[in-house]
């Protein structure tokens, strides 16, 4: 079963007019996405902004991401991302390994778990309307 998030938004990310796929913010601040794909791929694209500014390790990701003077846990977060990515807190990230922190910081932004199909969809989001016709199409072959 797929998953779903408050405001479409899986990696509880503040609200920012720049960030695509934001259609609003909540009475908290959060984004509001106009779907959780919208919602993983704005955290896919925060991740790899962070890279090229120089925060390209899991330690400086989070310390950023989820800072302590935010009331954060930073330290639980990073060793629990780090754990469950199998990347090394400190090791250099490559923008291709950003999907395996995302799944990790859903479950500790959330409490639940990202699923694979939904992470499956969020790489294709743009494309899911393209994907269901070409389904259609190869079945009809088919019927």
């Amino acid at each position: 079963m797929l998953t779903t998030f408050k405001n479409n938004n899986p990696g509880n990310i503040r609200w920012n007019p720049k960030i695509k796929g934001v259609v609003g913010k909540d009475n908290r601040g959060f984004a509001i996405f106009s779907s959780k794909y919208a919602g993983i791929n704005a955290i896919k694209s925060l991740l790899n902004g962070y890279i090229k500014k120089g925060f390209n390790t899991i330690e400086l990701i989070l310390n950023r991401y989820a800072p302590p003077t935010d009331n954060n846990n930073t330290e639980a977060y990073i060793q629990f991302v780090s754990q469950r990515s199998g990347i090394a807190r400190n090791a250099k990230l490559r923008p291709d390994q950003v999907e395996l922190l995302i799944p990790a910081m859903v479950k500790m932004e959330t409490g639940k778990e990202l699923d694979k199909l939904d992470l499956f969809l969020s790489r294709n989001y743009d494309k899911i309307p393209m994907i269901l016709l070409a389904g259609l199409f190869f079945f009809k072959k088919f019927l």
